[in-house]
């Protein structure tokens, strides 16, 4: 029989309302131990990192959490019984590579991964992407595909779709460089990579995995030195937020995207829409290096199916489904 966490269940007791004080005689009774086992969960949770009051004829309140990336933190900020689907580590190796093996073994729609660090964080097109303990949120999200094949294609931008939406809750202004890069003061703060996972025998997608990357806490000298002009943190950009109610926000928004608005089985028209208003890419010169050649044009409007849109200097336009685009002004090109 494992153990019992007294102190995380304290937790939960303790942040169901965190604006009122719960006796030490309510706690013992709804937890079924001693006052003196709820006064010393209290004290490990202190430990810890949780701010508690407790006051005499009173009793104990939750005030302030600690920065981490645990379960028993997440659940502080999502609706309550979310957390059954979420997977914390303190360190794996890519939160995709285990959203995937979940996926195979038959996980279901929304199973979430997150991890306070990566061993070998993946980018697009084969690079790494830092993933230091302590400093980010680095997310998977699963799907299966109960929607249109043909919207897979709008997965990164859905995703990145959500990640503005939770950094403007903080009050921040971030913008949407195609096709997966989020943007804060002209540098990076956020990248995504989609990855899908097929039958072995019909060859069918079954599952998509969209891994999400935010740098939250860093400072410009904890990024190494030849990227400290081209990437940025949250807290660099002026918003102090705990790295955990940033990951919950990110898995909420995700389920109102994917699980109650079903976005995915709407018309592009609204998304386009939401991603126009958020693109720095959209009415700038960009370098696109692609499968059929490197050329520079200038980008016009986003396609339904979330590809690029980009003019010639002859007038011909295309649209980019893939490779690298590069902006003028943003990241080193110039």
């Amino acid at each position: 029989m494992a153990k019992r966490d007294l102190a995380a269940e304290l937790l939960r007791e303790l942040g169901q309302n965190r604006t009122q004080y719960h006796s030490g005689e309510e706690l013992s009774a709804r937890l079924g131990v001693s006052r003196t086992a709820v006064w010393k969960a209290a004290g490990r949770l202190r430990e810890q990192g949780y701010a508690i009051e407790s006051v005499t004829r009173l009793g104990y309140r939750l005030t302030a959490l600690p920065d981490g990336m645990t379960l028993d933190l997440l659940e502080q900020y999502l609706p309550q019984g979310r957390g059954e689907t979420v997977i914390c580590y303190e360190e794996t190796d890519s939160t995709n590579t285990r959203g995937m093996q979940l996926a195979l073994e038959g996980a279901p729609t929304g199973t979430v991964v997150v991890a306070d660090r990566q061993t070998h964080g993946n980018g697009r097109l084969g690079r790494s992407f830092a993933s230091p303990a302590g400093q980010g949120v680095y997310l998977s999200y699963l799907l299966r595909p109960d929607f249109d094949p043909a919207a897979l294609s709008l997965l990164t931008s859905c995703a990145g779709l959500a990640v503005c939406q939770v950094l403007e809750q903080e009050g921040l202004r971030p913008a949407i460089k195609w096709p997966n890069d989020i943007i804060l003061d002209r540098r990076k703060v956020c990248g995504i990579l989609t990855k899908l996972t097929s039958d072995a025998e019909s060859g069918t997608i079954n599952g998509a995995v969209i891994g999400i990357g935010v740098n939250v806490t860093q400072q410009r000298e904890d990024f190494p030195e030849e990227l400290r002009d081209k990437a940025i943190s949250v807290r660099e950009a002026g918003a102090n937020v705990p790295r955990a109610r940033i990951a919950a926000g990110l898995i909420e928004q995700l389920d109102d995207l994917f699980l109650r608005q079903h976005i995915l089985s709407q018309p592009a028209e609204n998304l386009i829409g939401e991603l126009t208003r958020r693109s720095c890419t959209i009415g700038s010169r960009v370098e696109v290096i692609s499968p059929t050649g490197q050329y520079e044009a200038m980008a016009v409007a986003i396609a339904p199916d979330a590809g690029l849109i980009v003019e010639l200097p002859d007038g011909t336009r295309r649209t980019v489904s893939s490779g690298e685009v590069s902006v003028r002004g943003l990241l080193g090109y110039t």
